[in-house]
């Protein structure tokens, strides 16, 4: 008997939309924060979506830009569908914040019906300019969409914090509210 994996034992649908619609909420909420911490500077939220934690490293704003791509592309390629095009084309925090809604948009048009069977999946990804792997739904999403969605959610929040953004590890979380 072949062995379940934690996938099929659990469901990818609650492995994917509800953990990405809660980061992107929160993500949401730390530029609410920010706010009174920029007004107390004298700086606006816009002028701290270019700051970066190291010279070559992405903005605050292109941590943003990827955590939101690798949602919507993520919840999109275990669908079997194309990603759709999100240009990185946000100046403002009210831009962010329609990017934020667009992915959250996205991610929660994605059913338990479209992801039944996307643990095992074929997925392609793009890994150099004439490099590419193919990978199992589940090893794309454990291996791949979930470590690089964190990775940049959590450079915006270290982003935030490093220019005193008074967050907390509850700031993170995306316990049930």
């Amino acid at each position: 008997m072949k062995q379940a994996t934690l996938m099929s034992q659990t469901g990818i649908f609650n492995q994917t939309v509800p953990v990405f619609t809660g980061m992107l909420d929160r993500m949401g909420a730390w530029l609410t924060i920010a706010q009174p911490c920029c007004a107390a500077k004298g700086i606006s939220v816009d002028a701290l979506l270019q700051e970066r934690l190291a010279p070559d490293m992405f903005t605050l704003l292109g941590q943003y830009q990827m955590a939101t791509a690798f949602a919507k592309n993520g919840v999109s390629r275990l669908a079997g569908l194309t990603p759709p095009d999100f240009p990185d084309v946000e100046k403002t925090e009210a831009d962010v914040r329609a990017r934020i809604a667009r992915a959250r948009g996205i991610v929660e048009s994605v059913t338990e019906g479209m992801l039944a069977g996307a643990e095992r999946r074929e997925i392609t990804i793009q890994t150099g300019p004439d490099q590419k792997m193919a990978l199992t739904g589940e090893a794309y999403l454990l291996s791949f969409c979930l470590p690089q969605f964190y990775f940049h959610a959590s450079m915006a929040y270290a982003i935030l914090r490093h220019n005193g953004v008074p967050l907390g590890k509850r700031d993170f979380l995306t316990l049930q509210r």
